[in-house]
């Protein structure tokens, strides 16, 4: 069951065609009823909801969003509750954090409802979102063979995918939004690094961390974006997403590394939708790309995350080492050696990433680049868990949408599969600060698919 979008669902409490307590409750009933996808969830928000309820029958003049049920990764702090960020380590210290984390305050005035938190991969480390603590969530696809749901967001897409929310907040260091969108049939977003705060937010990569809507479509997370941004109070007429006009886009399709080694059924979604937009009268030209293969060498070569992590768990790691995930252990630990002045230079190489993307961009007069948001359809839990495949698996998954993190870009994912087949997603990126029109060029490609979808 698909959840309704923002939009909708605001539009049906508004008229009061249904109540915030039906909304909510069933949301709770689905919540329970899922399989590792909760660290945690709030009993509170039915007495919230009913409150809402109530304010509603008396005044529809407040925020539009009132009683609308959201989810967060357990990494954000909430007012009240220790953040655990996947782990069982931080139990032995984690205190109730004092406030609300800044991304969620403006969410609250907005008057959504926290349901719960969401599972994902130890502290955000991973593309897998396997985790041994709480349970791995998995894809909604072929349930039977238990797929990973990617990470490291996976609870809050598969809150998504499963019709809990209709949006999850989650966060993006080298593609914990997108590929587990990709991987369950939603859209993920990676807004520019900087443009939302990382105040109350269990950190991974303080240079790369980027906290991220997952949402049911397009126009749901641009509202969640539109809030946190500050550029929406909640009060009044929703904002309107203006879609781009497909027959005025250029797009890039970057002949590098991102477009190799692709599955079968990987490959053939992303032709038809490169195919689709062409017919659609979108300008579409493959051309070399230098600069996509450097962004994903820099990440090869160990990458700038895996050093910040180790300074933030080292001591952690020396003297609880044992209560750690082993993968998420052995990760952090290979980058033990890494010198400062060797960081440095990563961090100098990143800036002229940066810099080289927007020059390809700003010659080619591209107003975006598009390509596979992960080169393999969800990989089987057990293949996964297999000791001489997990770096491998998780490298393959990580590889395209760590480009965005390395040229410090805005980027989302999209579905561009036939429905009940494999989930595919295709990434639509641009450079930094381009993040609203990234939402238009987005919404016109997303409408554009599915109508190739619907055929």
């Amino acid at each position: 069951m698909r959840q309704s979008s923002l939009r909708t669902l605001s539009r049906k409490i508004l008229n009061r065609d249904i109540t915030v307590e039906s909304l909510v409750s069933g949301a709770l009933e689905r919540a329970r009823a899922s399989d590792s996808v909760f660290t945690a969830l709030d009993d509170r928000v039915l007495e919230e909801a009913r409150l809402a309820d109530q304010r509603l029958d008396r005044d529809r003049t407040g925020p539009v969003l009132s009683g609308i049920p959201i989810t967060l990764k357990d990494l954000f702090d909430i007012c009240g509750e220790p953040t655990l960020a996947g782990s069982v380590v931080l139990k032995r210290h984690a205190r109730p954090a004092r406030s609300d984390c800044k991304v969620l305050k403006p969410l609250r005035k907005a008057g959504f409802l926290f349901l719960g938190r969401t599972n994902m991969s130890e502290f955000a480390f991973s593309g897998l979102g396997m985790n041994p603590h709480y349970g791995t969530p998995r894809s909604i696809w072929d349930r039977s063979s238990a797929r990973v749901a990617g990470g490291s967001s996976s609870g809050s897409a598969v809150s998504v995918a499963e019709g809990i929310v209709p949006v999850s907040m989650g966060t993006d260091t080298a593609g914990s939004c997108r590929i587990p969108a990709a991987f369950n049939a939603v859209v993920g977003v990676k807004p520019s690094h900087g443009r939302f705060s990382l105040q109350g937010v269990y950190p991974l990569s303080h240079s790369s961390d980027a906290p991220g809507p997952i949402g049911i479509d397009v126009d749901s997370c641009f509202i969640v974006d539109r809030l946190i941004s500050g550029e929406w109070d909640g009060h009044g007429r929703i904002p309107a997403l203006k879609s781009a006009n497909v027959g005025g886009l250029r797009l890039m399709v970057p002949q590098s590394v991102v477009l190799e080694d692709l599955d079968p059924e990987v490959e053939a979604c992303f032709e038809r939708a490169v195919a689709g937009l062409a017919d659609a009268g979108a300008t579409v030209e493959r051309r070399p790309a230098p600069v996509i293969n450097e962004c994903v060498d820099l990440f090869m070569n160990r990458a700038i995350a895996g050093y910040e992590a180790y300074q933030l768990h080292r001591d952690m790691m020396e003297e609880h080492g044992d209560e750690y995930d082993p993968n998420v252990y052995s990760r952090i630990l290979a980058y033990k050696d890494i010198t400062r002045d060797e960081q440095e230079a990563r961090y100098a190489a990143q800036l002229a990433l940066k810099r080289s993307f927007a020059d390809t961009m700003h010659q080619g007069a591209f107003d975006a680049m598009i390509c596979p948001t992960v080169a393999c359809v969800p990989p089987k839990i057990s293949d996964a868990q297999i000791e001489t495949s997990t770096r491998r698996i998780n490298l393959k998954c990580l590889r395209n949408t760590v480009t965005a993190n390395n040229f410090d870009g805005c980027s989302l994912t999209v579905p561009c599969h036939d429905t009940g087949r494999a989930p595919v997603g295709l990434m639509v990126s641009s450079v930094h600060g381009d993040d609203r029109r990234l939402y238009e060029i987005g919404a016109a490609v997303e409408s554009t698919l599915d109508r190739i979808r619907a055929r």
